[in-house]
């Protein structure tokens, strides 16, 4: 399974990894989007394997996700994250082997077809939830968002941006940068989902966001 370009040019050579472990926050989020998105694979092998079900993915089966923010593929075998979970347990953490590939041509579409939605949901719900849930301590460690972390200033208009169709929505002023993209009321109306960001972008994006977050951040509770 590949979201991204089929042939599109990978380095080999320069691979590392993306872990989140349990000690992150984000690594439940994560685990239950590649959970969803292995459930989707599944059932359509139920459907168009002639009759043979489906049976689980081996050691060396792997999904594939394209960044074009980001100018990687990640590669995730999905044995490790669904063995533990479907004995009800949560994957003691989740590794995406990272590959540097060349860079994907700006305002570049990622076509999923009828799975569009779908994983616009899965994005939307994993950094909405990461967002929202972590607002309280930002305001209360950093005060008015333009003072927040950069990482997390430009996850909140991306996030804004996935309750509005996937498109620029800024109201307060704020100009963001992440990699390559910049954002400001400029830029409002602008489709960003799988435009600018495509899915390696987001777990990357999350990756960082989890870095940067204060010290205390597991265990100061988040109400609204």
């Amino acid at each position: 399974m590949i979201l991204g370009h089929r042939r599109r040019q990978i380095f080999d050579m320069s691979t590392n990894y993306l872990r989140f472990v349990d000690s992150d926050y984000s690594l439940k989020p994560i685990a239950t989007y590649l959970t969803s998105l292995h459930s989707f694979a599944t059932t359509a092998e139920v459907y168009n394997n002639h009759g043979k079900g489906a049976f689980p993915w081996g050691l060396g089966d792997v999904a594939l996700f394209d960044g074009a923010a980001c100018d990687v593929r990640l590669r995730w075998s999905p044995h490790e994250t669904i063995l533990p979970m479907v004995c009800n347990c949560w994957p003691r953490e989740v590794v995406l082997e990272c590959f540097a590939a060349d860079p994907i041509a700006p305002d570049s579409y990622l076509n999923l077809g009828v799975l569009e939605h779908f994983i616009f949901s899965l994005g939307q719900s994993l950094l909405t939830t990461f967002v929202e849930d972590k607002k309280p301590l930002l305001k209360t460690v950093f005060g008015k968002p333009a003072a927040w972390p950069p990482i997390w200033n430009f996850a909140r208009v991306v996030r804004n941006a996935m309750s509005h169709g996937g498109k620029i929505r800024i109201d307060d002023g704020a100009t963001v940068r992440w990699r390559r993209l910049e954002y400001s009321e400029l830029d409002n109306g602008r489709e960003i989902v799988n435009v600018d960001l495509w899915p390696a972008d987001l777990f990357v994006l999350i990756r960082e966001m989890e870095d940067a977050l204060p010290s205390g951040a597991q265990s100061t509770e988040t109400k609204d």
